[in-house]
């Protein structure tokens, strides 16, 4: 039986769109809760293309995903976009109960790290919303204090947990799992009274469980 769980995450973390994929395929995600937070907010808008070492280190991002998840697509954008706007579109979607948020979750993920889009643009942020079925609503209220309400609560809650880092998921005891990992430590992390997880170990140092 899965946990409750909270995941942590970021649109412009390839890691973070490898972990939503895969708990996407699995398909029981009624116990699992997505909240966006940015762990790059400095990023520009519109994307800017990234050169030289910057280049070179998300190259490097994305062959590790390759690796890690070898299952999934995924091609190397010109950059990283800042995800505020989206990951308000996200929240107000979600706080409002719309049905196709989400599929719109998704297709954010999708457009940055299978299409090179940038999702910074408010223009494409809108057309994913309607090809989800949203249509304008998300937009039209994206001044919104629910919106806002819910992101900083995102964000608090992320920074408060002192994980620096995404993706994160976090059971209600506070147990730990950051980054991505193979998807039976990831299953266990999940499923932790099916029986068949190895008893984890602790990492006193970064303060989480290695499954």
């Amino acid at each position: 039986m899965t946990q409750h769980v909270v995941v942590y995450s970021d649109f412009n973390c390839p890691f973070c769109y490898a972990l939503n994929k895969r708990l996407g395929t699995w398909g029981d995600l009624e116990e699992i809760t997505w909240r966006g937070v940015q762990h790059a907010p400095h990023l520009q808008v519109p994307m800017a293309p990234w050169r030289a070492d910057m280049a070179e280190d998300l190259r490097s991002e994305v062959q590790a995903v390759r690796r890690l998840a070898p299952e999934l697509p995924i091609t190397v954008p010109t950059g990283k976009p800042n995800t505020a706007e989206a990951i308000r579109a996200v929240a107000l979607a979600y706080s409002l109960g719309l049905q196709g948020v989400a599929a719109f979750k998704d297709l954010l993920y999708r457009a940055l790290w299978c299409e090179g889009a940038d999702i910074s643009d408010p223009a494409t942020i809108a057309y994913l919303a309607e090809k989800a079925g949203l249509g304008q609503t998300v937009f039209s209220a994206l001044d919104n204090r629910l919106a806002s309400a819910t992101t900083s609560r995102w964000q608090q809650d992320w920074e408060e947990t002192g994980i620096g880092a995404v993706p994160a998921l976090v059971r209600p005891d506070g147990t730990r799992l950051v980054g991505l990992v193979g998807q039976d430590r990831l299953r266990a992390f999940l499923c932790p009274d099916t029986g068949t997880a190895k008893r984890p170990d602790y990492d006193a140092m970064n303060g989480v469980w290695l499954f």
